[in-house]
């Protein structure tokens, strides 16, 4: 694993490379609140034989600087934050994959600079929340985020794992480094986010001021959905999330993974590998 700080012109972003630079370039980028190897870490074994990963710390998350405006948080800017990125980093069209909230960015990114991507990799994000599910109001999300935040302090790393571990069918001490490398410990002993409440708020209001739906007209590149089976009160978002990519996006795969949650990654890091992979090498 190489680590790595480059400056932009919103400030300095944190990412790490793995794998052979000689070989295709996948982008990752990670859900909020988390940061490049919470949500990568457990793919890297598998992936980095074949390919060369990326994965950044987004905007605000990790060991990269926030971005100082609520509307710098907009899809359409991230998407250009990310490519100021990979104008300092990657040569040529790569793939980008996301999860979660990274999912939308990537999906944003293909829709403005479609040149330089090669393959969209969406790992549960980007087709349900917020628009396919009936009760996620704003007022829903935005009260339920900043009560979260409000929340996510914690008297001890024992506190954050319990936390934790409610998000992975298996736990174990390499997703306990994971989870309390989101935090920081505050002078007075405890330890808080280490992504601030006004940068999670202002993404919660990107979700709703930039639905993903709006984007998928715009999308040519092959796309590869994986998504979880769990919890089953969201089939029905994703069956109709399903539908509205299938209306739009020609070369499209989906994968269902049965026994994931939306940690889809950490569930079945072997499963959501291979049909990466799989479906990377017939590109």
């Amino acid at each position: 694993m190489a680590k790595f700080q480059n400056s932009i012109r919103r400030g300095t972003v944190n990412y790490h490379e793995f794998g052979n630079p000689d070989q295709p370039t996948v982008l990752c980028l990670h859900g909020l609140g988390g940061n490049g190897l919470y949500s990568f870490g457990e793919l890297i074994p598998y992936l980095c034989k074949d390919f060369h990963v990326i994965i950044l710390d987004n905007p605000g998350h990790g060991k990269t600087a926030p971005l100082p405006k609520e509307e710098d948080y907009l899809f359409s800017n991230l998407a250009a934050w990310v490519d100021q990125v990979v104008d300092r980093i990657i040569d040529g069209p790569f793939y980008i994959m996301g999860h979660s909230w990274g999912a939308d960015i990537a999906l944003h990114y293909t829709r403005f600079y479609p040149d330089n991507v090669a393959g969209l990799i969406l790992l549960d994000g980007a087709f349900t929340f917020p628009h396919n599910q009936p009760e996620m109001s704003f007022d829903y999300a935005y009260t339920g985020w900043n009560d979260y935040m409000d929340r996510s302090i914690f008297n001890s790393e024992k506190e954050i794992f319990e936390e934790y571990r409610i998000y992975a069918r298996q736990w174990d001490i390499q997703k306990e480094r994971y989870a309390a490398s989101l935090f920081t410990k505050t002078p007075d002993g405890k330890f808080e986010l280490i992504v601030s409440k006004f940068s999670v708020l202002a993404i919660v209001k990107a979700f709703f001021k930039e639905p993903f739906r709006e984007a998928y007209p715009f999308i040519k590149a092959p796309t590869l959905l994986i998504h979880a089976a769990h919890p089953k009160s969201l089939e029905q978002a994703r069956i109709e999330g399903v539908r509205q990519l299938s209306e739009h996006i020609e070369n499209l795969s989906v994968q269902s993974l049965e026994n994931a949650m939306h940690m889809i990654q950490w569930d079945e890091p072997e499963m959501t590998s291979h049909s990466i992979i799989q479906w990377l090498n017939k590109k």
